[in-house]
């Protein structure tokens, strides 16, 4: 979350910048000015060098400002700060995709699928409404062989404190299968399709908060799918998870959103969105 001095710290970091960006140009102008100077090899190569750390300040800077912009952590029971979380166009998805449920009927199902004809299997596990695996293809050498887990949980009411024990049973779960099925890589998605919109950014920012790390090599990343609001959140800040992992994760969620893009046309059975799979 932004502290009290976050405007100051950045309005004072881009002075700082700026000065020594003037003060490098007219150095650089007086010595060219200079006949003693401006022959001299090692003047260009100072310069060069005081330019280039310039640009790196730069650089900084710049992710400085978007990251303490884009790393706040969303308070449930704020009304501002939900207002923020649900004004953020990254989990928006376009205004036709609202009230998914009164089109995509079969939901739950057809996520299900989508995911086993891509090689997950299901398993059968209370409370959630599958739980799916993936071997990996890294040896196991003579240990249990890696996989990657998929929890899909719905819920018609959900909120904060909901999204928060369920991804605790997640963890629990992660950590109890540790030596017979360990998974360095897990998921879980979310699906509501109720009308409360605060409810639902409320349970959102559980997501949105959440640091996806478990252990050094275990990560479990949640999304959230927002039937009636047209959204999808996930967390923001995934800098203690490892590279391949948020590369990964990153891609998972491109195909998620691809897929449930793909369903605005579609028309399906009246089984509702509330049915169990």
């Amino acid at each position: 979350m932004r502290g009290r001095g976050w405007l100051q710290d950045i309005i004072s970091h881009f002075i700082i910048v700026s000065l020594m960006g003037a003060g490098l140009f007219l150095l650089y102008k007086k010595a060219m000015n200079t006949p003693d100077l401006k022959g001299e090899r090692w003047i260009s190569t100072v310069f060069t060098i005081a330019t280039i750390l310039l640009a790196l300040m730069v650089i900084v800077f710049i992710r400085q400002v978007f990251t303490r912009v884009r790393l706040e952590r969303f308070r449930p029971g704020n009304p501002e700060s939900l207002a923020r979380l649900d004004r953020m166009r990254r989990f928006h998805l376009p205004e036709r995709y609202r009230k998914l449920q009164e089109t995509w009927w079969e939901a739950r199902t057809d996520l299900c699928r989508f995911y086993i004809d891509k090689g997950w299997r299901p398993l059968e596990r209370r409370p959630f409404d599958v739980v799916l695996q993936r071997r990996r293809k890294i040896p196991s050498f003579g240990r249990a062989p890696y996989v990657d887990r998929l929890f899909i949980f719905y819920h018609p009411m959900l909120n904060v404190l909901i999204v928060d024990q369920t991804l605790s049973m997640c963890e629990r779960a992660i950590r109890r299968s540790s030596k017979t099925a360990p998974a360095p890589k897990n998921m879980i998605v979310f699906l509501t399709d109720m009308n409360n919109a605060e409810e639902v950014t409320s349970a959102a920012a559980g997501v949105v908060n959440y640091l996806c790390r478990l252990e050094k090599k275990t990560s479990l990343y949640p999304l959230l799918i927002d039937f009636n609001g047209g959204r999808l959140y996930y967390p923001i800040d995934t800098t203690l998870v490892r590279k391949p992992h948020r590369l990964s994760f990153f891609k998972a969620r491109l195909e998620l959103t691809r897929f449930v893009r793909q369903q605005i046309p579609k028309k399906s059975s009246r089984n509702g969105l509330t049915e169990t799979t």
